[in-house]
């Protein structure tokens, strides 16, 4: 059986929808992955948005 191929791993900015909390740089292959990461570290902090750093690429 052949392995996936590897996703390439990508630099994204998660904001929140409470604008006193700073957004979050985050590596990740999604954004789907990205909100998954950043809900570890900011447990209950709903997400606006995710989007890719164009300049970190």
């Amino acid at each position: 059986m052949r392995e996936p191929a590897p996703r390439a791993v990508l630099p994204f900015r998660v904001h929140f929808e409470d604008e006193t909390i700073t957004p979050v740089d985050i590596a990740a292959c999604d954004p789907d992955e990205a909100r998954k990461r950043v809900a570890l570290t900011h447990p209950g902090k709903p997400v606006n948005k995710v989007k890719i750093v164009r300049e970190k690429i």
